[in-house]
């Protein structure tokens, strides 16, 4: 196990403090991979992602990905609740009016939505089921590999 320097971490920790919705510019990610999930306190397959989510931030950070997860509870101490009890590495964004979620119109939780370094949406996961995995990844790295 590589020991990651002081300065990768403090990253690390800053981009796991909460934002608020108007704090999330997508195009501050550009030329980037951005994995925007939209999540919930009270949704059991997010609780299966956010593992997930940390080992992706961790594995292809360095080769441009940006793992943002958007809260949708109305209750911040609920989502502050989860988030005390499911460990993250990765940008947190609480968007209790729904403002960004809006713009997405997804109907399951939680939705992941996966933008090319083109600013373009290129794949959407409904859900999150550990037995695709390995298609959420093969989609990553698609899009890692040039291919938007």
């Amino acid at each position: 196990m590589s020991i990651r320097p002081l300065t990768a971490i403090l990253f690390s920790l800053a981009l796991a403090l909460p934002a608020h919705a108007q704090d999330l510019d997508l195009s501050a990610f550009k030329g980037k991979v951005v994995y925007l999930d939209f999540w919930a306190s009270w949704c059991v397959p997010c609780r299966l992602s956010f593992p997930w989510m940390n080992q992706m931030q961790q594995i292809y950070a360095s080769k441009g990905v940006v793992v943002v997860a958007v809260d949708v509870d109305r209750d911040r101490a609920q989502a502050d609740e989860f988030l005390g009890q499911v460990p993250h590495a990765f940008r947190i964004v609480y968007d209790p009016s729904g403002k960004i979620a809006r713009q997405y119109d997804f109907k399951d939780m939680p939705t992941s939505v996966l933008i090319g370094r083109d600013g373009k949406q290129h794949f959407v996961h409904s859900g999150f089921f550990p037995a695709k995995e390995s298609e959420y990844v093969t989609h990553l790295e698609s899009l890692i590999g040039g291919g938007g």
